[in-house]
């Protein structure tokens, strides 16, 4: 059981070490002129179900979204390289 808890520290800390990491890249850019954050277009699809409960798709306005230059989340957004890949937002609707 010890060596199990000190397992679950020692992973623990490793994460937190690479958040840590993580966020220090994003905000020290090195080297120095290196791009922080980006603006990715991103398109909406709407989905809701109808009376015969079949899904309907509509599509919804694109919108620009802030991401960062990181390979966690930091500061509320998104790391750019999954915005980048992940063009396409669906909304799904409840009745």
């Amino acid at each position: 059981m010890k060596y199990v808890r000190l397992a679950v520290w020692g992973l623990l800390g490793a994460a937190a070490l690479v958040w840590v990491i993580d966020f220090a890249a994003l905000m020290i850019p090195l080297p120095t002129g290196k791009k922080q954050w980006d603006v990715v277009r991103v398109d909406q699809m709407y989905t809701t179900r109808n009376r015969f409960n079949q899904v309907e798709w509509s599509h919804g306005p694109a919108v620009m979204e802030t991401c960062a230059y990181s390979l966690l989340p930091q500061t509320g957004k998104r790391p750019c390289w999954y915005v980048k890949t992940h063009t396409l937002r669906t909304n799904h609707l409840e009745d």
